[in-house]
């Protein structure tokens, strides 16, 4: 049995890497991974791995290297180049990587979690011959699952809070603190209490509690997201949040204050200028920082005229911002087994069991804690 070859766009950024190295656990595995610029020496040493310059916007050069028949036909097209937000050029298509894919006919998976950016992918991959798994990050596809999970017996769903908490070791590249800062004082509409509500990105701060090695932390509601349509469509769920913040509450506070200010007044019209300074203070501060990162989801609902409350958490003691490109690996393991075919669109919620999600999270790392009020 030859190797499957499987082409990662993005894959020198912070979640790319992650996820490349997660595809060559697999010893049938060939990479190969699209930047815009040519590698760093030895960025992933291993003899699987082949490299092609090309932007994700390039839709010739994309599928030249999707159909490259020397190179053996692609099983799957994975995309982490990021961020998708409105902060993209006009001139570029963020939709590249997808356009390739579904003109060669070849399985397509995105760690997309922005809201804009599904709903246009959904669009594109209408007419898909192969699976389309958008959203295959924490936001939202970890979330359907683990939501579809914990609903499971319930008569209904009232609300679903999500947060994270990533690690501050690791450094982020310059794309995903400008979408950051593009996020903060960003209004736009949430779903509270069944009734569409205007918030802001950064906005909402609330104090909570994650498995060990974790523990408190203040988070904030996160920009527009995916999950803001997605879990409400899939669980009619009235009240929906993403919450995220750092283990420096100073600096939680800190872009609390900008993206209020930024909400009432409007300024700094060009939030992205201050990337440098804030990336540069998240160095500083990411040196005394820890490298846990974890994850949480609480669904509250009603059975039997009760109310309850289920959760379920995670944590990766090392390299914990690798959390979001987890379920990307997890997807083309099992594209690869036979366990994901069709064509179109693939549900978030029904494409992996709790079992098998569990069983796949385990065995990269991640420790599960899981708790309800039922007993």
């Amino acid at each position: 049995m030859g190797e499957s070859r499987v082409v990662v766009v993005g894959g020198t950024g912070f979640y790319g890497r992650y996820v490349v190295a997660d595809l060559l656990r697999r010893p049938r595995v060939r990479v190969t991974v699209v930047a815009r610029h040519a590698p760093p020496r030895n960025a992933f040493p291993a003899d699987r791995v082949d490299w092609a310059i090309a932007d994700r916007g390039d839709v010739i050069e994309l599928s030249r290297i999707v159909e490259d028949s020397a190179a053996g036909r692609t099983a799957a097209v994975v995309h982490c180049a990021g961020p998708f937000q409105s902060i993209d050029r006009a001139d570029s298509d963020p939709l590249g990587p997808l356009r390739a894919a579904l003109a060669a006919g070849v399985p397509y998976i995105d760690i997309c979690e922005d809201r804009a950016f599904r709903r246009n992918a959904v669009a594109l991959a209408e007419s898909a011959k192969a699976p389309v798994l958008t959203g295959a990050s924490v936001v939202p596809g970890m979330q359907a699952l683990l939501v579809a999970d914990l609903a499971r017996g319930l008569d209904g769903v009232h609300s679903i809070r999500c947060a994270a908490a990533p690690d501050t070791r690791r450094h982020r590249g310059p794309a995903m603190f400008e979408a950051m800062l593009h996020g903060a004082g960003l209004r736009f509409t949430a779903p509270r209490a069944g009734v569409p509500t205007v918030v802001h990105g950064w906005s909402e701060p609330e104090w909570v509690t994650f498995p060990p090695p974790i523990g408190r932390r203040l988070v904030h509601q996160v920009y527009e997201m995916a999950d803001l349509d997605v879990l409400p469509e899939l669980f009619r769920a009235a009240t929906v949040s993403f919450k995220a913040g750092s283990e420096f509450t100073v600096l939680n506070r800190a872009l609390g204050a900008f993206a209020a200010v930024r909400a009432r007044t409007g300024l700094p019209r060009h939030a992205h200028h201050w990337t440098p300074v804030v990336r540069g203070a998240s160095w500083l501060a990411g040196r005394a920082g820890d490298e846990a990162g974890g994850f949480m989801v609480s669904v509250t609902g009603e059975r039997g005229g009760r109310t309850v409350t289920r959760s379920v958490g995670m944590t990766a003691l090392e390299h914990g911002g690798r959390i979001p490109s987890l379920l990307a690996g997890i997807a083309v393991e099992r594209l690869l087994a036979g366990g994901l075919d069709g064509s179109g669109v693939v549900p978030l919620d029904s494409w992996l069991s709790p079992a098998e999600l569990h069983t796949a999270l385990v065995e990269r790392g991640v420790r599960l804690w899981r708790g309800s009020d039922e007993g």
